[in-house]
C-alpha cells in the first residue's frame, strides 16, 4: 500500500475537519433558532392575544382576570417581538441600534414583569386566605390594579441596564445584536448578572415559596383546601411552569462564570433559552387543558369555552357564593356563623362600596 492509500484511509481523513464541524453546528443552530422563533411567535402571539381579547371584556368585574391579562399582555409583547430574531437568524440585524436595544429590552421585561405578577398574585392568593375578613372588605378591581402597574414599574426599572448595553456589532460582513461592554466597564457584567439572578428569580422565588406555603398551611388548618382547589390548581401551575422554564436558564448563565465553554456548553446554554422563551406561549396552552372538557368535540367555539372557563371561572362562581353565604347568615341569623363561612372562599368580583 503506498503513502497516497495510507493517506486515504487514514482514520482521521474520515472525521470532518474543524472548520467543517463548526460550520455544521452554526447551520444546526440556525436551523434550531428559525423554528423556535417562529413556534414562540406563532403560538404566543395567537395564545395571548385570545386571553387579552377574553379577558379585556371582563376585568373591569373580576379580580382574576386583571391578573391574567397583565400575564397575558407581557406575553404577547415578547412573542410579538421574536419576529426581528428570526429574521436576524439569515439576514443579520438589520433594524438599527434602537430596535436592537429594545428587543433586549422587552426580553426582559418579560421575565422580570412575569415574575413579579407572580409573586403578586401569590400575595394577594395567601392574603385572601390567611385574612379573608380584611379581604371582602379592602380587596378591590382599583388595588390589584395599583400593583399590576407596580409590577409593570418595577419589571421597565430592573430591565434598564439590558437597554443600555444592547448594541449592534458588525463582524465578517454580518451584523449582530449583542450586550457589548466597555473594557473599562468590568464590574457591570457580574452587577447585571446579579440583578438577572435575585430580581428576576431568587426574590420572587423566595416571596411565591413563602406566600404558597402559608397558603396550604392556612387551608389545612381549616380544612377547606377543597373550597379553593381550581384556582389554587391553575395558579400553582402558573407558577410551577415558569420556574421549570426560566431555572436551566439561570443555571448555565451561573456556569458562565467558572469560565465553562465549549460547542456543547454553547449549544445547551441556546436550548435553554429556548425553553426560557416558550414560558411566553405556555399559559395559553395550561387555561386550555385545565379547562377543556376532552369529551367534547375539538372545535373553536369549546376551545374558547375552555378558556373562558379557567379565566372566568372564579369571577362568576363568586356571585353564586355570595348569595348562599348571605342566605346561610338570614336563616341562621348569628354573625359569626356568617364570618366562619365566608372565610371559606375569597371573592374575585368587585366588592360592592
Amino acid at each position: 500500500m503506498n503513502a497516497s492509500s495510507t493517506a486515504l484511509w487514514h482514520p482521521n481523513a474520515l472525521l470532518p475537519s474543524p472548520l467543517e464541524t463548526g460550520s455544521d453546528l452554526n447551520r444546526f443552530r440556525d436551523i434550531l433558532k428559525i423554528i423556535f422563533y417562529t413556534v414562540i411567535f406563532l403560538l404566543g402571539s395567537l395564545g395571548n392575544g385570545v386571553v387579552i381579547w377574553i379577558t379585556a371584556h371582563q376585568f373591569s368585574r373580576t379580580i382574576s382576570c386583571v391578573w391574567f391579562f397583565n400575564l397575558a399582555v407581557a406575553d404577547f409583547l415578547f412573542s410579538v417581538s421574536r419576529i426581528a430574531p428570526l429574521v436576524a437568524v439569515k439576514e443579520g440585524w438589520v433594524f438599527g441600534s434602537f430596535a436592537c436595544k429594545a428587543n433586549g429590552f422587552i426580553k426582559y421585561l418579560n421575565m422580570f414583569c412575569s415574575e413579579f405578577l407572580l409573586a403578586a398574585i401569590s400575595m394577594d392568593r395567601a392574603t385572601c386566605i390567611a385574612y379573608p375578613l380584611w379581604a371582602r372588605k379592602h380587596r378591590n378591581i382599583r388595588l390589584v390594579w395599583l400593583a399590576a402597574i407596580g409590577a409593570w414599574l418595577m419589571a421597565i426599572i430592573t430591565s434598564i441596564p439590558f437597554y443600555l448595553y444592547r448594541r449592534v456589532d458588525t463582524k465578517n460582513n454580518r451584523t449582530k445584536c449583542l450586550v457589548m461592554l466597555k473594557e473599562e466597564e468590568p464590574g457591570v457584567e457580574v452587577a447585571i448578572y446579579m440583578l438577572r439572578l435575585i430580581c428576576g428569580f431568587l426574590v420572587p422565588f423566595t416571596i411565591i415559596v413563602l406566600c404558597y406555603g402559608i397558603i396550604v398551611m392556612v387551608l389545612r388548618r381549616r380544612q377547606t383546601f377543597h373550597h379553593s382547589k381550581k384556582s389554587f390548581k391553575v395558579i400553582l401551575a402558573l407558577v410551577v411552569t415558569f420556574f421549570l422554564c426560566w431555572l436551566p436558564y439561570h443555571i448555565t448563565q451561573l456556569l458562565k462564570y467558572p469560565g465553562v465553554s465549549g460547542p456543547t456548553f454553547s449549544f445547551v446554554t441556546l436550548v435553554t433559552a429556548f425553553l426560557a422563551y416558550l414560558n411566553s406561549c405556555a399559559n395559553p396552552f395550561l387555561y386550555f387543558f385545565m379547562g377543556m372538557d376532552f369529551h367534547k368535540k375539538l372545535t373553536l367555539y369549546n376551545i374558547i369555552r375552555a378558556l373562558k372557563r379557567i379565566l372566568l371561572e372564579e369571577g362568576s362562581s363568586q356571585s353564586t357564593k355570595s348569595a348562599s353565604s348571605h342566605k346561610e347568615s338570614i336563616s341562621m341569623n348569628g354573625q359569626a356563623i356568617t364570618s366562619e363561612i365566608s372565610q371559606l372562599h375569597c371573592g374575585n368580583s368587585t366588592p360592592q362600596m
